[in-house]
């Protein structure tokens, strides 16, 4: 793209001749032999050049990293007194009733998990949202400025015409020569900011809760009571899990060893379960389901009940709840 060099009306032959008795012919535009131009005021006097900008927007990140660091410990240590007051009072109830303390300790200490992780989501949403925002007017302050820069060239340039076709009048230069050079000495425009690249998904902990299945299909004998023996397989990645076999049961409910924790990498996105018949030589599908926990709203507990693949009328109730990493943790 090259820039447009204002059209500056040129002295004629008449003017530029001069007659044999050494006496100048009197020029047409009344212009030329007068005061010089005065050179424009410069547009980046109070404008903050981009080395600034950019110290100013390092400074605005550094706060910003102090502001939110100080307040994730703030959360942190509010969380760990609410735990540990929870804690307290469940010993000194234990000696009453053991399992409905246990139960509602459970309970609360989930609600408060999930609270901290709302109130800590939302400040490193709003943490990202000021970032870019600083990311952003840095970019537009640089862009004016270039613009500015520009503008400013070209005035100094259009008055170096000027004043160049004032010496061409009075001292009978070749202007042609003189606007040839000054056209090849325009600068190109600035070119478009570079596009960012799409942000990673998120890595994280899933946390699951199988809890039961319903209607399987019975690959067994059937003689004298004996049904199919259910367990879960749980997938992630390259990680995998199973729940302990109930025997003889064709609407499974596991209350012991049925809660996993599993690592989210950037890559995972599905998480694939499989109820199996326990055998004595080899285990049969009695059907499969798979979730896209990605899709789901990240810090709460989802439940589902999910119609078994290949499992005929086959059921699978289970929880999971999706934690993201730590806006800290991630690369930036």
């Amino acid at each position: 793209m090259t820039l447009a060099v204002p059209a500056v009306p040129l002295p004629s032959a008449e003017a530029l001749a001069v007659s044999g008795n050494a006496q100048s012919v009197p020029l047409t535009s009344g212009q030329l032999l007068g005061s010089p131009p005065l050179p424009p005021p410069s547009l980046l006097d109070g404008f903050p050049d981009p080395d600034r900008v950019e110290a100013r927007k390092k400074e605005y990140l550094k706060s910003l990293q102090e502001q939110v660091r100080q307040r994730v410990q703030t959360l942190t240590q509010k969380h760990q007194a609410n735990l540990e007051y929870l804690r307290a009072k469940n010993d000194q109830c234990k000696r009453q009733a053991h399992a409905t303390i246990d139960q509602e300790l459970l309970k609360q200490e989930m609600e408060i998990d999930r609270r901290h992780d709302e109130q800590l989501l939302a400040l490193q949403q709003a943490a990202m949202r000021r970032k870019f925002n600083i990311s952003k007017e840095a970019g537009e302050l640089t862009l004016q400025y270039q613009t500015k820069e520009t503008q400013e060239k070209l005035q100094m340039l259009d008055y170096e015409l000027h004043r160049k076709y004032f010496d061409v009048a009075s001292g009978q230069i070749d202007w042609r020569q003189q606007v040839d050079a000054t056209r090849s000495s325009l600068p190109d425009p600035p070119g478009p900011p570079p596009a960012e690249k799409p942000p990673l998904l998120s890595p994280g902990t899933l946390f699951l809760a199988v809890q039961a299945a319903y209607n399987l299909t019975n690959t067994d004998t059937g003689l004298l009571g004996d049904v199919s023996d259910p367990y879960v397989v749980v997938r992630l990645g390259g990680q995998e899990f199973t729940t302990p076999v109930i025997n003889n049961n064709l609407n499974p409910v596991w209350e012991a060893d049925n809660r996993f924790t599993l690592t989210v990498t950037e890559e995972d996105k599905l998480l694939e379960l499989e109820v199996k018949n326990s055998n004595h030589f080899r285990d049969d599908s009695l059907g499969r389901t798979s979730l896209d926990f990605r899709s789901l709203t990240p810090n709460a507990w989802h439940s589902h009940k999910d119609l078994l693949k290949d499992g005929d009328k086959g059921e699978l109730e289970y929880a999971v709840h999706f934690k993201p990493a730590a806006a800290s943790s991630l690369k930036e």
